[in-house]
């Protein structure tokens, strides 16, 4: 079964249509979802020129002209220019009540409670949502916060995500890809304008995997206090982060050495338990608590099947060998999450403008990296 798994994740145009099919489906459904909103353009003709953009993307590798070089400094300028462009993005917007856009609001009052020391998850927000956050989502926004606008995180994010993809490939026509996949991806751009962080948390968590690896690829334990103050802030982000890190930690943790592993979980547990009475201890009762907190909030799938994806990312941890199979599996696996999300949302007859289809989102910088290992394999065949 494990020759046949690697076999599978080994298999480049097999996994190119998987990953760039996850892609595809997270800013189509995003476009249905939002395109038949808006009356200037017909929806029908926004799906046949996003449906054929993207099929000529797909195919534009192969025609591509050979002699063309992309150089690095055309790399850092993309990397700029899309920067400032996100940052103009989180501008946009003056007036998100009147567009029914709770996200920003919700952002910054939680912000507010949190460092003023009050119980952000028992209040509601002018739309009658109660927020989510993790304490380590309030943690990364903050600077942003104290910058005046939440929503540059988005363009933080875009910068991070264009500078690891340069460190990684060594193609220019690769880099370029990868940059303008997020670039261009309209489920990225809506979070810039709405000021969400949601994709941001696993645009870090990717960025640090693939950092992680580059700089510790002979032991990814070997400096356990880092790696354990990391871990505990970035699960602290969204709770669906957890499943690509267990991909990429869990078997090089058992391998580790004693002293590794204790340093390691002392120090995640330490950080995990210190950002967590932040937002717990301003709470008025244990009532409180258990009726308004954010691992309910954002735990609303059911208990077996994460249990289930859970157990097959451990397994899987075992069996893959490659840092491209860790992107390659990730984004299947936070798909398969969210695309379960969703369905149970159908099977209890939720209204289609309710479904949550901007959680499969979560996948966009795992497909889009493991993509670009794919096509730099193709490049160097």
């Amino acid at each position: 079964m494990k020759t046949r798994i690697l076999q599978f994740s080994d298999n480049s145009k097999v996994m190119k249509i998987i990953v760039f099919t996850i892609y595809f489906i997270i800013n189509f459904l995003f476009l249905i979802k939002y395109g038949i909103r808006q009356s200037f353009i017909h929806p029908f003709f926004l799906i046949a020129v996003f449906a054929a953009f993207h099929i000529i993307l797909f195919y534009s590798d192969r025609y591509f002209n050979n002699s063309w070089k992309i150089s690095t400094r055309t790399i850092n300028v993309l990397i700029v220019f899309s920067g400032i462009f996100y940052l103009l993005l989180s501008h946009l917007i003056t007036d998100p009540y009147s567009l029914k856009i709770d996200r920003w609001q919700t952002v910054e009052y939680s912000l507010d409670y949190w460092l003023h020391g009050k119980y952000i998850y028992a209040t509601k927000n002018f739309m009658g949502n109660i927020p989510s956050y993790l304490p380590s989502q309030l943690l990364l926004m903050l600077l942003f916060y104290f910058l005046g606008n939440v929503g540059y995180m988005q363009a933080a994010a875009m910068i991070l995500f264009g500078w690891i993809v340069k460190r990684e490939f060594h193609s220019g026509k690769v880099r370029m890809t990868g940059i303008f996949l997020l670039f261009l991806s309209l489920s990225y751009i809506y979070e810039a304008v709405c000021k969400s962080d949601f994709i941001s948390s696993f645009i870090i968590t990717s960025f640090f995997i693939l950092y992680w690896h580059q700089n510790n690829r002979t032991n990814y334990f070997q400096k356990p206090v880092i790696l354990g103050l990391i871990v505990g802030i970035l699960c602290l982000t969204r709770s669906a982060v957890v499943l690509p890190l267990v991909l990429f930690l869990c078997r090089p943790f058992f391998v580790s050495t004693w002293n590794e592993k204790i340093k390691f979980s002392v120090t995640f547990f330490l950080t995990v338990a210190f950002l967590m009475s932040t937002v717990m201890l301003p709470a008025e009762s244990i009532d409180e608590i258990l009726a308004y907190n954010p691992l309910a909030m954002q735990g609303q799938l059911n208990s077996a099947v994460v249990l289930v994806f859970l157990s097959i990312t451990v397994f899987l941890s075992f069996v893959l060998k490659e840092i491209k199979h860790i992107f390659l599996w990730s984004s299947m696996i936070v798909f398969a999450v969210m695309a379960s999300h969703i369905i149970e949302q159908i099977l209890r007859n939720t209204a289609v403008e309710f479904l949550n289809v901007t959680y499969l989102a979560a996948a966009l910088p795992f497909s889009i990296i493991g993509y670009c290992f794919l096509l730099q394999e193709d490049k160097f065949k």
